[in-house]
């Protein structure tokens, strides 16, 4: 309510003695005292009533009325009871700029008080009101398919709340008020992904002093923190009013209701496409191009493609979490297909040039050669997102291969292959999430991804097993011994040397890894043996 709508009510015959051009200050309570030093018992925004029995001398006028401008107090309202209003009191109101109003003996305050609770309800109920009116709107809004940043911004303002959303690799969403900087949204992003509960407050990193923000889950019935959006909103919850913590309410409701028709799009363009697979490894390269354009793609004809393979390992408890990681992972390329739930298949159309769309091949040769620009440029965004996400990589590994630039579209066969062979390569490397690109297999690497792995495990258990369970009986380390010794080249000096053991010692423990496995480490092929089977063991 105003402090105009409390005076102009006739039966409280209340006299404006200063600030009369402020009535349009907002009352969120009155309160009423006689003690000169009420501060510590006011929390801002109060008409605060007083009977004058703290006024003994004119100084007290001073003391009183400044220990009210300094927690917030929005107006005074002074009883006659005792007598006329002082004129020390009008000076001390005029000079702190603190509106006073007299209120007559005829008056009670308690009347004033259930007038200020009456208008109080009045307007809240009014504007309660009005906010569930334009929260149905945005809701209608969003459910027949209009643009949710545009949306989001509109509710934002309207509610009077800086907020953002932001997705789990700390890429912006939509967005009300000033904008986030990419550090900001990955440090929202890596608290997020490992909050054990939300609200969780976030400082703004580079800002001084720090901006509080107060991270919310958008929580569809799907959801998972390795592919959700955020609700960011200015301050923290824990001072919120509550009006704050309804606005944050609806836009959260709203942001839900987007994230949700997105994913059940995307459910339904991938099961549009889950032929792709086939069709490609069918060279049927018409109906492949047919089923891309069906699911959005502009050109798939015309356009330089990059082939993107990946998984989730172990197999997720959710199906389709692997796809929705890649969706994520690619938000920034509208124009790309994505397909498959444990073996997810993607293909992004790129452009012509050297930047975030370059497909490289200006001379129309296909993605084989140095046409590497646009499969670059996709790979270059995929280690960002999956470095983003690897906070949340606690219970899986995610890998991903790249194919290079598939043009024409003849090519894209071989290039899905590539991403393939570049995803079996990711895996076998460590860390929680590697991405892999085509022109990076050609060493052995791609022979041993190649193999399938029952029998990289049968040929690692059958070189190595000895070895490994020599050492954990004997509690020796003929395994790292190998190791030193072929990272040495089979140099006794230099491979003693750099285990600080003589020469004598490394002769014995290699001779009982050659009389464990079989096999002979002056001889190349024996080394190279054992080699890939140590690579096997990373």
């Amino acid at each position: 309510m105003r402090l105009g709508e409390l005076l102009s009510l006739p039966r409280l015959r209340l006299r404006v003695l200063s600030g009369g051009d402020q009535s349009d200050l907002p009352i969120r309570w009155a309160y009423t005292t006689d003690l000169l030093e009420p501060a510590r018992y006011l929390s801002g925004g109060e008409l605060v009533l007083t009977g004058m029995m703290w006024h003994t001398r004119p100084e007290d006028s001073e003391t009183f009325v400044a220990s009210l401008v300094e927690a917030g107090a929005v107006a005074l309202g002074a009883g006659t009871a005792l007598g006329e209003i002082p004129d020390d009191l009008v000076r001390a109101c005029e000079r702190h700029g603190m509106p006073l109003v007299e209120v007559p003996t005829e008056t009670s305050f308690g009347a004033v008080t259930e007038e200020v609770l009456r208008l109080l309800n009045r307007n809240r109920f009014t504007t309660i009101t009005e906010r569930h009116d334009r929260h149905r709107r945005f809701i209608a809004e969003v459910a027949a398919g209009a643009d949710f940043p545009e949306v989001f911004a509109h509710a934002a303002d309207q509610a009077g709340m800086n907020a953002w959303v932001v997705s789990s690799t700390g890429r912006a969403v939509a967005a009300a008020g000033p904008e986030l900087g990419e550090d900001t949204r990955l440090e929202i992003a890596h608290r997020a992904l490992t909050a054990p509960s939300f609200p969780r407050e976030v400082h703004a990193p580079g800002e001084a002093p720090p901006r509080v923000l107060t991270v919310l889950p958008v929580q569809t019935r799907e959801s998972h923190p390795l592919a959700r959006w955020l609700l960011v909103c200015a301050g923290d919850h824990r001072s919120w009013a509550e009006e704050a913590h309804e606005t944050a309410a609806e836009l959260s409701s709203i942001a839900v209701l987007a994230r949700s028709r997105e994913e059940e799009r995307a459910l339904n363009d991938a099961r549009h496409a889950e032929g792709l697979p086939r069709l490609l490894t069918g060279h049927r390269m018409e109906e492949a191009a047919a089923l891309l354009r069906a699911g959005g793609m502009a050109d798939p004809g015309g356009a330089p493609l990059v082939a993107v393979s990946a998984e989730l390992s172990p197999e997720p408890r959710l199906p389709d979490l692997a796809r929705r990681v890649i969706i994520e992972l690619l938000a920034g390329r509208p124009d790309t297909v994505v397909t498959g739930d444990g073996d997810v298949l993607a293909v992004a159309a790129v452009g012509d040039g050297g930047d975030r769309g370059d497909g490289g091949g200006g001379d129309g040769s296909s993605g084989g050669g140095g046409d590497g620009g646009g499969a670059e440029s996709l790979r270059a965004e995929l280690e960002r997102g999956a470095r983003a996400l690897e906070p949340g990589l606690t219970d899986y590994r995610l890998a991903v291969g790249v194919g290079c630039t598939a043009r024409p579209l003849d090519d894209l066969r071989g290039a899905a292959a590539e991403a393939r062979h570049a995803r079996r390569l990711a895996r076998l490397r460590g860390g929680r999430a590697q991405v892999v690109a085509g022109d990076e297999i050609d060493t052995h690497e791609l022979l041993l991804a190649s193999v399938p792995e029952e029998i990289r495990d049968s040929y690692r258990e059958r070189l190595l097993g000895p070895l490994l369970a020599y050492d954990r009986d004997h509690r020796s380390d003929l395994v790292e011994t190998l190791e030193r010794f072929l990272e040495h080249s089979g140099s006794w000096q230099r491979c003693a040397n750099a285990m600080h053991v003589h020469v004598n010692t490394l002769r014995y423990r290699i001779g009982r890894v050659e009389e464990l496995t079989g096999r002979d480490l002056g001889r190349l092929d024996h080394r190279v043996d054992l080699f890939l089977a140590l690579r096997l063991r990373d």
